[in-house]
């Protein structure tokens, strides 16, 4: 790989990284990670139900309203999850067609 391409690669990821840290630093709060296969259609009708009062939490102890804020927090944060890893991907293809190209 040529120096410029290198180096090409190491600005981006270090503009990347800090992207993706600052959007990690702004979350306040931890929640839960969402099921496998869950969809966040799925999860915001769920959503919209509890808030509506057509279903409830099965723990009593948490209210309807609560969870729903709990899977709309994990819903933004398997976002900013699958953001990153898109990113990662991204990085790894410039750097492969960059390898390719100084061949």
């Amino acid at each position: 790989m040529r120096p410029k391409h290198r180096e090409l690669i190491y600005e981006e990821t270090g503009r990347r990284l800090q992207s993706m840290l600052r959007r990690f630093g702004e979350a306040h709060e931890l929640y839960p990670r969402l099921r496998p296969g869950l969809s966040h259609a799925e999860v915001r009708r769920t959503v919209a139900r509890l808030r509506a009062g057509a279903v409830h939490s099965i723990d009593p102890r948490i209210p309807s309203h609560v969870l729903a804020d709990l899977l709309e927090g994990s819903i933004e944060q398997d976002l900013i999850i699958r953001e990153g890893a898109e990113e990662m991907q991204e990085l790894r293809e410039l750097e492969e067609r960059l390898g390719r190209r100084a061949r």
